[in-house]
């Protein structure tokens, strides 16, 4: 037993011996090594590195990986299109077309753009790794110090609600960050949560369905926020019965005037926004009493509908007015407001029907100055104008104008 110890003590002695003798060398056990810059890039699924038969390269500062591998870890079933060098893959409702060569494929029929077409390379596929990674709702990261790339697409817990944690979230189509924008969140807001896909969450927002991403929110059991009580929006067709308002050769405003306002207030009504009219048929309503249905309503918005005209047939273009002068302490309160109501409007309409953009303006017109709401007027095209006109006699530009005019006030509205 003895001889046991003094063994233990001598051995304790050496190491302890051994150490100090390092310490005072400076000799230092190597770190684990870095990647090199030669060295393939790793990439890691789910927490799973996945294995290439053709490695990953970067190309003009972009890293092109084997797509097969990468799309089929993720659940995804892929085609190749012989005749046209097209890959397809689809996984539930995201659909691919990538195109051999092109910068330009498509997800969902809507194209994106790559700065490195993909290309064939040992019989395989490489394309942009992000583009890859994010198509079916992966979150891609890089860790230069080993070469690792890093994508993230797996499922996440379900919870009853998330609350928003950026300025503003993007509400999407599909579980991609490639799928189309149909709404947007505030930070703070609660959304009812209705499912999970791939890290994305599908969610509920004022009686809209869309996706976002997890990463972007915390899960929490608070109520879903209310949405706001919407007041009602007065529409105001422009002119009626005895006062035609401008005319073109054929077209009399007053009938146009309606005929797009009606069709505004059934998209605003779509959406659940309460919606009266100051005129739903060919009668005289004079111009205060125009305003004052709107006040007496109460209503949140009031927005007038016209045509414009020019004694020069040559002048084109679209414009939305408010007024909201110093002079008038009542109005000048909306300032900001009204003019952002008709910037709204005037944005929506003009990229919904491509004419030229004339601009938001300030004007003392009666029905913007007796309104106690943010209001607007809106000047559609020029009636006077003769290829503008034969326009107005297009149902499908009048249901064009009737959205861009309804999705400025929804924007409004949202915002």
């Amino acid at each position: 037993m003895c001889y046991f110890r003094r063994s233990i003590r001598r051995r304790h002695l050496f190491w302890l011996v051994f150490f100090i003798a390092l310490a005072l060398t400076g000799l230092r056990f190597p770190p684990a090594a870095a990647a090199s810059a030669s060295d393939p890039p790793r990439i890691i699924l789910n927490g799973q590195q996945l294995y290439f038969d053709v490695n990953p390269v970067i190309e003009n500062g972009r890293t092109l990986v084997p797509v097969r591998t990468i799309f089929e870890a993720m659940g995804a079933e892929l085609g190749w299109n012989e005749a046209t060098r097209t890959v397809t893959a689809g996984k539930g409702a995201i659909n691919i077309v990538m195109p051999i060569g092109s910068s330009a494929p498509k997800v969902n029929g809507k194209t994106t753009t790559l700065e490195v077409p993909p290309r064939i390379a040992a019989d395989r596929t490489l394309a942009p790794l992000r583009f890859v990674g994010e198509a079916f709702g992966g979150r891609v990261s890089w860790e230069d110090n080993t070469r690792t790339i890093y994508i993230n697409n797996g499922s996440v817990a379900k919870p009853p609600a998330v609350r928003i944690n950026p300025n503003l979230v993007n509400i999407r189509s599909g579980p991609s960050t490639l799928t189309a924008v149909v709404d947007q969140a505030r930070s703070g807001e609660v959304l009812s949560v209705l499912g999970e896909q791939d890290g994305w969450f599908q969610v509920s927002r004022r009686g809209r369905t869309g996706w976002l991403a997890s990463w972007l929110v915390t899960a929490t059991n608070q109520d879903p926020t209310p949405a706001p009580q919407i007041r009602t929006v007065v529409l105001d067709a422009g002119h009626g019965g005895s006062e035609p308002g401008a005319s073109g050769n054929e077209l009399r405003e007053k009938d146009v005037n309606l005929k797009i306002t009606l069709k505004v207030g059934e998209l605003l009504k779509q959406k659940g926004i309460p919606v009266a009219y100051t005129r739903t048929g060919d009668q005289y309503v004079g111009l205060d009493n125009r305003s004052a249905i709107a006040n007496n309503l109460n209503a949140g918005l009031f927005v007038s509908i016209h045509n414009n005209a020019s004694s020069n047939i040559s002048v084109s273009g679209t414009e939305t007015y408010f007024y909201a002068p110093a002079s008038n302490p009542n109005l000048y309160a909306q300032r900001s407001e009204r003019q952002r109501l008709a910037a709204s409007i005037q944005t929506s309409l003009v990229n919904q029907i491509q004419r030229k953009n004339l601009g938001v303006k300030e004007a003392n017109f009666s029905v913007l100055r007796k309104t106690n709401m943010p209001s607007a007027l809106v000047e559609v095209v020029f009636i006077s104008n003769p290829a503008e006109e034969e326009l107005l006699k297009n149902d499908n530009f009048i249901n064009n104008v009737a959205a861009g005019i309804a999705n400025g006030i929804i924007a409004y509205l949202n915002n």
